[in-house]
């Protein structure tokens, strides 16, 4: 059953809780988290984009865009590791690194849409949609943790019917 994850960009408030949790589920250096204090000490499986402020009808706006690793389906990263340090769980269809394959080159980097393969002592981490966690039936850290509930984790299905929802929502529509 294909897990996904879901980060609606509209209930983001820009809190960086995420990436703390992240940070601590994994046992990843905690400093710094968010932006102000300069560039991380270590990997974030989950990041935080800021755009804007910007005049949009008359408005201030900007938003903020948690990324992360999305589980392709048929991921780019896999086919570009000369080491066969990353492949997909089959049970679940997460994304998941062989740390101990992996021998830093980057390529799965390069591919990546998403920016997501992260570096830690030339070795990849990649978020692993907390699948310790899910064995367990809680939720993802970074899903348990925002207050806006902006990040959805869930099966392909449940995640398509929450865009869907929200698809249908902004055009005015009931599903």
């Amino acid at each position: 059953m294909q897990r996904a994850i879901f980060f609606d960009k509209d209930r983001c408030v820009g809190c960086y809780s995420c990436v703390v949790a992240c940070k601590l589920e994994h046992n990843l250096p905690p400093y710094p988290a968010y932006p102000p204090l300069g560039n991380p000490k270590g990997p974030e499986l989950i990041r935080i984009s800021h755009f804007g402020p910007q005049m949009r009808d008359d408005r201030v706006q900007q938003y903020y865009q948690p990324i992360a690793c999305m589980h392709c389906l048929d991921a780019p990263c896999i086919q570009a590791c000369p080491q066969a340090a990353i492949y997909k769980d089959i049970e679940t269809g997460i994304t998941l690194v062989h740390e101990d394959q992996c021998m830093g080159c980057r390529s799965c980097a390069e591919v990546c849409p998403y920016g997501a393969p992260q570096f830690y002592d030339d070795k990849l981490k990649l978020c692993d949609l907390c699948i310790h966690r899910l064995a367990e039936g809680k939720r993802v850290a970074c899903e348990a943790t925002c207050p806006a509930r902006a990040i959805r984790a869930g099966t392909l299905d449940e995640i398509s019917a929450i865009v869907v929802r929200k698809a249908a929502k902004r055009a005015g529509k009931e599903t």
